[in-house]
C-alpha cells in the first residue's frame, strides 16, 4: 500500500513515514517550560506509549491564509478538516488490517529530528513549496515490515534571520528567541488570555502576523469565502448562533469562539452589539467576566466620544 498516495485520496499534501524513535530533545525543552500547556499531553516515548507500534505516518495539510486576516486565522480550519479526514484516514487503514491510531507525539520534533524540514526563527516548521501554513496529523501504525528510513544527509535551514518576523509579532519573539509566554496565539488555544493581549486581538482563532511577514512564505492569498465570513460575525455569535462557526473550526470551539468575539465586538468598535453583550452578562455569569468587562468598558466609552 503507497501511504503517499493514499493521504492524497485523503486531503494531505505530503505523508512521511518514520520508525518509531524517543524525542529526547523535545523532552527536555519541555520539561524546561519551553512549550504551552496543550503539549502536556504529548509522549516523549512513543516506545513506551505505542510499544506494539512500528511506524509513526504524518500527514501535511497544507492551506492558503485568506486575503483578509482579520476575519478568522485559515489555520483552524484547515485543523479541523484535517482532523476530520485523519479519522477516515485510519478506518481506511484499520479495513486495510493494519492497527494504526491517532498520535499523541510531538509531530514537528519528529520531522526536524528525521532532517525534514527547517524551524524558522518563530519556532514554526517550514516545508516548500508549502512554507510554513501547514497543519500536521500524525498516527502510530503497525506494518508487516519494519520502516526504514535515511536521514537528508544536507538538510537545507530555510530562515535567513531576518527579523522581519519579530518586527511584525507583538512580543513573542526577540533576537531570534522566542517565548510562548508573550504568543498571542498560546492564549487562543485553552490558556486565559493575559489582560494586555486583549486589545491586539483582531481575528478569530489566532495570530499570523509573523507567518505574513515571512518572505520565504508563499504569498499567495485566498478571499475569504462568503459562508466563513458569515459564520465569524461576532455579533452573531454572541447571539448564540455559533453552529456554523463551530462546524468550521471544531466542535470543542463553543466557548473560544464566545469568549473572542466579546473581544472582537470591542476591539472593531461594533457599538451596536452593546445591547447585546449587556444581555450576555446578565445572563453568563462569570464565564466570560474579564472579556464582557474589558468589551463593555471599551464600547461604552465610544458612544460617549461620538455623542
Amino acid at each position: 500500500m503507497n501511504l503517499q498516495l493514499l493521504g492524497r485520496e485523503y486531503g494531505f499534501s505530503e505523508t512521511f513515514l518514520l520508525p518509531n524513535a524517543p524525542y529526547e530533545d523535545w523532552a527536555r525543552h519541555h520539561k524546561g517550560g519551553a512549550f504551552h500547556s496543550n503539549t502536556d499531553a504529548l509522549t516523549d516515548d512513543p516506545i513506551g506509549t505505542y510499544p506494539w507500534a512500528n511506524a509513526c505516518m504524518i500527514c501535511v495539510r497544507a492551506y492558503e491564509p485568506f486575503e483578509d486576516p482579520d476575519i478568522v486565522d485559515a489555520y483552524y480550519l484547515a485543523s479541523n478538516s484535517a482532523y476530520h479526514a485523519m479519522k477516515q484516514l485510519l478506518d481506511r487503514l484499520k479495513q486495510e488490517g493494519i492497527r494504526a491510531e491517532r498520535a499523541d507525539t510531538p509531530f514537528r520534533t519528529q520531522l526536524l529530528q528525521a532532517g525534514i524540514g527547517s524551524c524558522m526563527d518563530n519556532r514554526l516548521w517550514y516545508y516548500p513549496p508549502y512554507g510554513t501554513y501547514v497543519h500536521l496529523e500524525g498516527a502510530m501504525l503497525q506494518l508487516p515490515e519494519p520502516v526504514e528510513y535515511s536521514r537528508p544527509q544536507h538538510n537545507e535551514q530555510i530562515c535567513d534571520h531576518c527579523s522581519l518576523c519579530e518586527k511584525a509579532c507583538f512580543g513573542a519573539l526577540h533576537e531570534g528567541s522566542f517565548d510562548w509566554k508573550k504568543c498571542i496565539r498560546a492564549y487562543m488555544e485553552n490558556l486565559p488570555m493575559p489582560e494586555e493581549f486583549l486589545p491586539k486581538q483582531n481575528a478569530f482563532l489566532g495570530c499570523s502576523r509573523c507567518q505574513r511577514a515571512c518572505p520565504k512564505n508563499p504569498l499567495k492569498r485566498i478571499p475569504v469565502p462568503d459562508h466563513v465570513r458569515k459564520a465569524f460575525d461576532p455579533l452573531r455569535i454572541i447571539q448564540g448562533e455559533y453552529s456554523e462557526a463551530i462546524q468550521l473550526a471544531g466542535k470543542n470551539m463553543k466557548n473560544k469562539l464566545i469568549r473572542q468575539a466579546i473581544i472582537l465586538c470591542a476591539n472593531n468598535n461594533l457599538t451596536e452589539t452593546l445591547p447585546h453583550l449587556l444581555k450576555l452578562k446578565e445572563t453568563s455569569g462569570e464565564k466570560y467576566a474579564k472579556e464582557l468587562q474589558y468589551a463593555i468598558l471599551c464600547l461604552q466609552n465610544k458612544k460617549n466620544v461620538i455623542k
